[in-house]
């Protein structure tokens, strides 16, 4: 990469991220923050909104200029914006309104801390959301066999009992597996908190039925047997081939010529996701989806739940966008079919939580994907901070694997980028002037939140963007954001 400057443009760069399949949120003057979701085949569902931000209080942005405006005294608590970075002393009001963590990054003469500070891991406020602070997955697991095709989760911890220790209703620990091209249901998963308490609940199990009274689903006995992470994981990703499950963890077995068919090639295919939204757009193409309405949606929840996000090295740009599409796809599917009170007793508000709760604490999910994903389902702002999300999410176009870290101080996350925003802008104004007219003629066509960040990533185009790993993605956008901030703070 060139420190010093760009060179010049190949494309248009908004064009280009339209055609990547990913959301695209257009940001122009005098309008609020528009919104178009990308679904699969290129249709774009329009959605605009005014998202009623405090300008005042916290400052804005002028998306067309690329220039932070003014902030002024805040009239409602909260830390103050940083989206001005001062050259002077910080008045002190301004300091006052200040989290802690900026004011001693902003304590030095000039009102900047040198590179090596700023890009410090404890200061630095962005990470691989993918990546970060993740564990594998060490919870017990029963196997339920026999079970009816139309069993609901409910069904299972009832026959479970109230003092079986699963794992909290809210980390998803029953999994029924489906089919996702044929829609037929397999076995259930059921997570326990240890080993130790699925095995009690297996050796339960085998007394009830020695003794003539076998747990049942419905009037079907079913059987009980002491089960782990790794087939679960093998049961919920059939298609993953070239894998040996360490527990929940993947090894990615060499690449055998003699068997390529065998070779590992992605924990998902488009295809299921294709086919998981089809079984609920046309429900008539097979008999276990006219009679179970909810397992497509249970399927996505899993999915997206166990997916094994962390190993960003095996996983491409094109795959995520594949699972996210399916996602936004069948929450719009849900909506209507609960506006239009069908299968109520399955297909239900407590379903549509569970479904949007999943993918906005997906690992894998990207900042704008989660923005669009609240916009559909009507999230506040105080609701989107729960799920780790920064304020102006929907200008966050161009990022692709990095995320807030987890409890960064919104003004300190802001002021990172008001460093970055300026000092590319400041590049950009330094190049020759038919380089600079045709990066500001780009520019004005998508979000310049980030300033000309985009450009100094230098995303390569078609195939090259689709079959990028998430893990050299990151690679590029951590890369790019050390030149930057090295360049301002040096």
């Amino acid at each position: 990469m060139n420190n010093q400057g760009f060179s010049p443009p190949q494309n248009a760069g908004n064009q280009d991220f339209n055609q990547r399949g990913f959301p695209h949120y257009g940001h122009q003057q005098g309008q609020g923050h528009g919104k178009s979701i990308q679904y699969p085949g290129g249709h774009c569902g329009n959605l605009s909104s005014n998202r009623g931000v405090n300008h005042r209080a916290f400052g804005s942005f002028d998306g067309l200029s690329g220039n932070p405006q003014p902030i002024e005294a805040p009239t409602r608590a909260g830390p103050s914006s940083a989206l001005v970075t001062h050259t002077s002393s910080t008045p002190n009001y301004v300091r006052s309104q200040r989290s802690d963590q900026l004011n001693d990054l902003t304590s030095g003469p000039d009102q900047r801390p040198a590179a090596t500070i700023a890009l410090r891991a404890d200061n630095f406020p962005f990470v691989e959301g993918a990546r970060y602070d993740y564990s594998p997955s060490t919870y017990g697991v029963v196997k339920i066999k026999n079970i009816p095709f139309d069993t609901n989760r409910a069904e299972i911890i009832a026959m479970l009992g109230r003092n079986s220790k699963i794992i909290n209703d809210r980390h998803e620990p029953v999994h029924i597996i489906m089919e996702r091209v044929t829609n037929r249901t397999g076995d259930a998963y059921v997570e326990f908190m240890t080993m130790y308490d699925a095995a009690q609940t297996v050796e339960k199990h085998q007394r009830a039925s020695a003794q003539g009274r076998p747990h049942r689903l419905g009037d079907r006995p079913v059987e009980m047997e002491l089960s782990s992470q790794a087939a679960l994981m093998r049961d919920l990703f059939p298609n993953a081939r070239g894998i040996l499950w360490d527990g929940a963890t993947p090894h990615i077995q060499p690449l055998n010529p003699t068997e390529p068919w065998l070779s590992f090639k992605g924990f998902i295919t488009e295809e299921e996701m294709t086919m998981l939204v089809k079984h609920v757009e046309v429900p008539q193409r097979s008999p276990f989806s006219r009679d179970c309405p909810q397992r497509p949606f249970e399927c996505m929840i899993s999915t997206m739940r166990k997916f094994p996000w962390y190993m960003t090295d095996c996983i491409t740009i094109k795959q995520r966008q594949s699972v996210y599409a399916a996602c936004v796809n069948l929450l719009r599917l849900l909506q209507e079919a609960m506006e239009k009170k069908k299968h109520e007793h399955v297909l239900n508000s407590q379903l549509y939580r569970r479904l949007w709760t999943s993918a906005m604490i997906c690992r894998g999910f990207t900042v704008t994907m989660k923005d669009s994903i609240s916009y559909l389902v009507g999230l506040t702002d105080e609701d989107k901070r729960e799920f780790n999300m920064p304020r102006f999410a929907d200008q966050w176009v161009h990022i692709y694997t990095l995320v807030p870290k987890p409890g960064t101080p919104l003004d300190v996350i802001e002021w990172y980028i008001a460093i970055i925003r300026e000092e590319t802008n400041r590049t950009v104004a330094q190049s020759l002037p038919n380089v600079q007219s045709e990066l500001q003629r780009q520019g004005r066509q998508t979000s310049l939140y980030w300033g000309y960040l985009w450009k100094e990533v230098s995303h390569p185009y078609g195939p090259g963007f689709d079959n990028m790993t998430l893990a050299e993605m990151a690679h590029r956008e951590f890369s790019a954001l050390s030149n930057i901030l090295r360049r301002a703070l040096d």
